[in-house]
């Protein structure tokens, strides 16, 4: 499916002058005979990773990006004792970019059935010392109090976008998004950019297995959500697999093709987890409480236009999420993480209700991050209502 509109010219980037000159360069070559020695640079600029990776970055708007086959996130550089209010900012594999170009469309999922696992019991009082593969774990609560994250009404952000915003007037001017009148009319898009994210029990935090992975999470939002007659569209693809490369161009394929069905459709949510590993291997699970029972504490991930795409919308989705975010805290307030605002955009221009919702890491037990869910969609049905 065809995408049209989505870049604004905005002028000749410096960057692209050199590959002007490289153009003219290539196309003299060939006008000359020299088809041959055309072929053979063309292959040599395809095969050098850095230069590939220069004009990926360059039209996302995020130097230094690195594109990768697979979703295998390696220790980071850091020192082995961090302070809690440093971590998320330093150790987190949230993608840190977006595709851009659409390679083909996959079919999306209407209203379904719910699946008979989403009944699953919730007991997190025997969750694992060590994940799936033998590293530590270590439990962390976030919650921006503490630290130098910027706030108002318990209400944090984390800024990696350099962009401005003005938090106390989001609060006092909140931006309303209500449910439609009937469950056949969703409001609510589900979907998982990277569903093969997985917890501890599963090697390597992934998995393609819908019972163990981001998808079941989705399920119990989905259920959570219609029992308070709430229309719900889930879709259970598992967009990153066999390939990592270009989930979120499928995923916007796959947003497009779902509204053009159901237009009722207000928000979207991305649901994922995240991850948190030292240089040593110990992972580091986030956590909460809900009524006795450890929980995943779950973030918002708020794109904007930073990073060069078109999203003017941006500042709404901000004011949707702190405010719901403000409304979650009320009832919970170690749930939510500091709201982590970003150079990209991560799909969500699509409506002014999209945001990605990280729900733990991948130390965290998928029983923690249910609860946590089930929070998180009773919440979401009240302020919707």
């Amino acid at each position: 499916m065809a995408r049209k509109g989505r870049k604004k010219w905005n002028g000749l980037p410096l960057w692209s002058i050199p590959c002007l000159l490289m153009a003219g360069v290539l196309l003299a070559i060939d006008h000359f005979g020299g088809s041959e020695d055309l072929n053979a640079i063309l292959k040599s600029i395809a095969g050098n990773s850095d230069f590939v990776q220069a004009a990926l970055a360059s039209e996302i708007g995020a130097l230094g990006w690195e594109s990768v086959s697979e979703h295998n996130p390696n220790p980071v550089s850091v020192e082995e004792v961090v302070s809690a209010e440093a971590l998320p900012d330093n150790m987190t594999d949230s993608e840190s970019s977006c595709d851009t170009d659409a390679t083909g469309t996959l079919v999306s999922e209407s209203l379904f059935a719910l699946p008979d696992n989403v009944q699953k019991a919730v007991d997190t009082s025997n969750a694992p010392t060590t994940t799936a593969d033998g590293a530590a774990i270590k439990e962390l609560t976030v919650t921006g109090k503490s630290g130098d994250y910027p706030g108002q009404d318990g209400v944090y952000i984390s800024n990696m976008s350099g962009l401005s915003y003005d938090l106390a007037g989001m609060l006092a001017d909140p931006l309303k998004i209500t449910k439609n009148a009937t469950v056949n009319e969703p409001t609510v898009m589900v979907l998982h950019t990277h569903a093969s994210e997985a917890y501890v029990d599963q090697s390597g935090g992934r998995s393609e297995d819908p019972a163990h992975n981001v998808v079941y999470i989705g399920d119990v939002l989905t259920e959570v959500l219609e029992q308070q007659g709430i229309g719900v569209v889930h879709c259970r693809e598992i967009i990153d697999a066999p390939s990592y490369n270009q989930s979120y161009n499928r995923a916007m394929d796959i947003i497009e093709e779902q509204m053009e069905e159901t237009p009722s459709i207000k928000v979207i949510i991305d649901l994922h987890r995240d991850s948190m590993i030292t240089s040593s291997g110990m992972e580091y699970k986030v956590v909460s409480e809900i009524d006795g029972q450890t929980c995943a504490q779950l973030m918002f991930v708020m794109g904007t236009n930073a990073g060069g795409l078109t999203h003017p919308n941006w500042k709404s989705n901000l004011n949707f999420a702190v405010n719901l975010q403000k409304s979650i805290l009320e009832d919970y307030p170690t749930l939510m993480r500091p709201v982590n605002l970003r150079k990209q955009r991560f799909n969500e221009q699509a409506t002014t209700g999209s945001m990605i919702l990280e729900c733990g890491t991948s130390a965290n037990t998928i029983e923690e991050a249910e609860v946590s869910i089930r929070a998180f969609g009773k919440k979401l049905a009240e302020y919707l209502s």
